[in-house]
This record gives structure tokens, sequence and C-alpha cells, in this order.
């Protein structure tokens, strides 16, 4: 029961502010930006300007939101059946 709402409030987190838990890709893309402004070569043909170009990917946070989803409502599920409301 404690697992499943771990589970369950991770996944409403995941759901309601993906951008939380991508933050550390968005910081490591700005320090990867700044390290080729202050000289650093670029790993390849014009990474810069796909840095860029492509920051959040909304697709990205998207993917995450639907993920956050499915593990709430398994989590949510399982809640209610271990609380006998449903039996299974």
């Amino acid at each position: 029961m404690i697992a499943s709402s771990i589970l369950l409030a991770f996944g409403l987190a995941l759901m309601l502010v993906p951008k939380l838990f991508a933050a550390r890709s968005e910081a490591t893309r700005l320090r990867r930006l700044q390290e080729i402004r202050e000289g650093d070569s670029e790993r390849y043909f014009e990474e810069e300007r796909d840095l860029l170009a492509y920051g959040s990917d909304h697709r990205f946070l998207q993917f995450w939101r639907v993920i956050g989803a499915s593990v709430a409502a398994v989590a949510a599920l399982d809640l209610i059946e271990q609380s006998g409301i449903i039996s299974g």
C-alpha cells in the first residue's frame, strides 16, 4: 500500500510538472552550449546550431505526461483494489 501511494504521488508529479524532471536535460544542453561558446570544439557538425534550435521539446514533455498518467492510474487502481472497494 505504501509503494502504491508513492507511485501515485510520483505519477501525478510527472504528469502535472514534467519540466521539473526535464530540468536536468535542459541544464545539460545549456552547459554544453556555454562550453562551445567558450571555445570547446563541437562534437558533430553544427552542434551549436542544433543546441540553439531545439530546446525543450513539447513532445518530450508530452511523453512524460503520458508515462506519469499511466503510473498514476495503475497505482490508483492498485490502491482501490487493496482497500477492498473492487475485488480483483
